[in-house]
């Protein structure tokens, strides 16, 4: 019985000795099938000039897919050949070219013979080197596509360029993101002028989660609607300070709206109007926020006059309109990329604010006006100061002083509740443009998503500061 089993191990042993299972420390995709490949007398496979050894090869009963699951196939031997020669990925086999996401062998001995079989591929040492596919590169075809709907990148164009690596990896530019050999494929393409050339064909980056945003956003534009609804109803609410704030709980409603059609593809078919919509409420949202702020300061010094709300109207739609003109233009006559605001970018009805660009039309604006109305809200407070030390001094001397302090009361609370309002929007804005800044570092650019929440909260923070506080809610029951 011993001799029968010992018989049967050394038997099991032998047979997994010829068969080795997958190949420890290769990754699938640094693997080619070498059944049609020839077996030396060693146990080595040469395939393509290279001789891969008998441990860089293994029996798969599988193929891998893009998306990690695995596909039953017929028994079959790989060698890892990649680690020993570089490997280049192509979608199709490299005679034929590629159209819409489909492969296609209609390419001409005349157009195979004058395609420019050149990549530029950079080594670990930084260096970049011009390769052969057919010569110097092992291209591995086999693979099913990444996904169902590929695009692909023209590196003649900015926003398109691409860096290839040597281990198979490849970086986009335009967000900084590395994509292995299961993310992308490599093919000949007919560009719009005629020619043919090598070009990587990539997935649609996924979109993240909609509903999150869309209930916040929603619930912020119910909140605004509410805010404005009580403004209105209650004629003490209809100060030239209240009408105003009324003016930006507006513009940042419109600009909730135009998100949200855009989040849901919903403004296509108006597209670049939507998304000049959208800016010049964006800008006149920070516009009426600095006449808030001025108006209070102005209140202060007895600078201001009760009737000049047509003067405020002109400065913040006027200016926010100025602002939209000048971007308009800039997009319709700019031919340098790195100047134009590309207004409708990688298919976003919104202005593009991935590039330097976007520091001249958008964040610039934004950055300049929150400057100001931090300026004007410590000048503010300054005087609040001045004031309070003039009464406690004078109390006892002047008769009229009841009437100010009242006055002073009214505009210190005032300035408490739009000073919350800026602390908010000042922060979620100074966060967004921080993380416009470090967009190239991914773990801070998640960090600071708390920016982009911030912004959809602002009507419901809104309505909880000047609706649902102690004052308010007293003044509304006794009506």
């Amino acid at each position: 019985m011993r001799i029968r089993l010992g018989s049967f191990v050394t038997a099991l042993l032998l047979i997994m000795e010829t068969t080795n299972a997958e190949i420890e420390g290769c990754d699938f995709f640094d693997t080619v099938d070498l059944s049609s490949a020839q077996k030396l007398s060693t146990g080595s496979y040469l395939y393509k000039d290279i001789r891969i050894p008998k441990n860089l090869t293994g029996e798969y009963d599988y193929k891998l897919l893009a998306n990690g699951t695995k596909e039953k196939v017929t028994v079959h031997t790989r060698g890892c050949v990649c680690q020993l020669s570089p490997c280049v990925r192509f979608c199709c086999p490299p005679n034929q070219i590629m159209e819409n996401g489909v492969c296609h062998d209609d390419m001409t001995k005349k157009e195979l013979d004058e395609l420019d079989p050149y990549l530029n591929v950079t080594l670990d040492n930084k260096s970049v080197v011009r390769k052969n596919f057919k010569t110097d590169l092992i291209v591995q075809s086999d693979w099913p596509m990444a996904c169902d709907h590929l695009f692909y990148l023209d590196n003649r164009e900015k926003e398109d360029e691409y860096t290839l690596f040597e281990n198979g990896t490849m970086l986009r530019h335009f967000d900084n993101v590395f994509l292995n050999k299961r993310e992308y494929c490599l093919q000949h393409m007919r560009l719009d002028d005629g020619s043919i050339r090598i070009a990587p064909h990539i997935c649609m980056a996924p979109k993240t989660s909609r509903t999150g945003q869309t209930l916040v956003m929603i619930i912020s534009m119910i909140c605004l609607v509410l805010t404005i609804s009580m403004y209105l109803f209650f004629k003490e609410l209809r100060t030239l300070l209240d009408k105003s704030f009324i003016c930006y709980m507006i513009c940042l409603f419109m600009v909730y709206f135009f998100q949200l059609l855009d989040l849901w593809d919903l403004s296509q078919g108006f597209c670049m109007t939507a998304a000049f919509m959208g800016y010049f409420f964006v800008m006149a949202s920070f516009l009426w926020l600095s006449v808030i702020s001025l108006h209070i300061w102005l209140r202060l010094g007895h600078y201001y006059f009760e009737h000049c709300f047509p003067a405020y109207s002109l400065y913040a739609w006027g200016m926010a309109l100025v602002l939209t003109e000048v971007t308009l233009i800039a997009h319709t006559i700019v031919e340098n990329k790195d100047w134009n605001p590309r207004v409708g970018f990688a298919d976003r009805c919104w202005i593009n604010t991935k590039d330097w660009s976007a520091m001249i039309y958008f964040y610039g604006p934004i950055l300049i006006l929150v400057a100001f109305n931090i300026i004007m809200f410590i000048l503010t407070t300054i005087r609040i100061n001045e004031i309070k030390r003039e009464l406690k001094l004078f109390l006892s001397h002047q008769g009229d002083i009841p009437s100010r302090y009242r006055k002073l009361k009214s505009t210190k609370s005032s300035f408490i509740f739009f000073l919350w309002l800026f602390i908010m929007m000042g922060l979620s804005w100074s966060l967004e443009i921080i993380s416009y800044l470090v967009d190239d570092n991914k773990l801070w650019s998640q960090i600071l998503l708390v920016a982009d929440y911030l912004n959809w909260c602002q009507g419901t923070i809104i309505f909880i500061l000047f609706i649902l506080n102690a004052s308010k809610l007293d003044h509304f029951k006794k009506r």
